[in-house]
């Protein structure tokens, strides 16, 4: 039965997505094209990467406020209230082989991997839980905002800049070295969860270690981050190199 509260939190859903993706749209629809930027503008050449960046910050701002209303009810690792969940590494098909069974107090259920889920979540448990969804947030958060910053300073004073070089240095390793975190970090929270919550022979210290420290990051590394990063940092020591220049150019003229 729909109650009032779930008619507002319906309402407050559909009206940020309003306002984070329609009301842009009309806004710009009423106001007519603008006029197209001098293609010699500061800011021009970051055009695509402005464009995307916002939208994937309207995209994260509108998936944390869904999360914040789903967490009113109850609902933020499983399928009923107040329990978490987490996929394990045991795909279904040899999940009788290894004899996996639920612990006390968890129940085990099939979508493509074993799923392990926490009836009554201890604070350990959701701590664990956690550990698996908020360092990919805060890592995206971290990424959205740097790359704001570097677009910000491109169009005060252009992209070839010793402060847009330091920008994109500190956002190339912001991209290796936290893709490689949250893959550690989720690994660890999800290993450990598992462990807690289901019997299997498959984990073991050494092997969460060994997946934590080293399979969990090099799969999150490779290879897109890898070679963003890379990038990253190759364009930011081109671009201070050419900001050198520059100031060179200028003091001779």
């Amino acid at each position: 039965m729909t109650t009032l509260r779930d008619i507002l939190i319906y309402l407050g859903l559909a009206g940020a997505a309003a306002y984070f993706f329609v009301v842009p749209f009309i806004a710009g629809f009423r106001q007519g094209p603008k006029p197209p930027e001098a293609s010699d503008a500061p800011g021009a050449p970051m055009r695509p990467l402005r464009w995307i960046t916002g939208l994937y910050g309207r995209f994260l701002l509108l998936y944390l406020f869904g999360a914040a209303i789903w967490a009113t009810y109850g609902y933020l690792g499983g399928s009923s209230r107040r329990e978490v969940c987490v996929n394990t590494n045991v795909a279904i098909y040899s999940s009788r082989a290894v004899g996996v069974a639920p612990r006390h107090g968890a129940a085990l259920t099939n979508s493509g991997y074993v799923q392990a889920c926490a009836l009554h979540p201890s604070a350990g448990q959701w701590t664990l839980y956690l550990l698996t969804k908020l360092p990919a947030i805060a890592f995206w958060a971290c990424v959205l905002l740097l790359t704001l910053r570097l677009i910000r300073q491109a169009a005060r004073t252009g992209p070839f800049t010793a402060q847009a070089a330091a920008t994109m240095y500190v956002l190339g390793w912001v991209v290796v070295v936290g893709s490689m975190a949250v893959g550690g970090l989720s690994a660890l929270g999800s290993d450990v969860l598992t462990g807690m919550l289901m019997t299997s022979s498959t984990l073991s210290a050494t092997g969460i270690v060994v997946d934590v420290l080293v399979r969990a990051p090099l799969e999150a590394l490779v290879p897109v981050p890898a070679i963003v990063g890379a990038a990253l940092l190759t364009f930011s020591h081109i671009t201070r190199a050419g900001a050198a220049m520059n100031e060179e150019i200028k003091a001779t003229v």
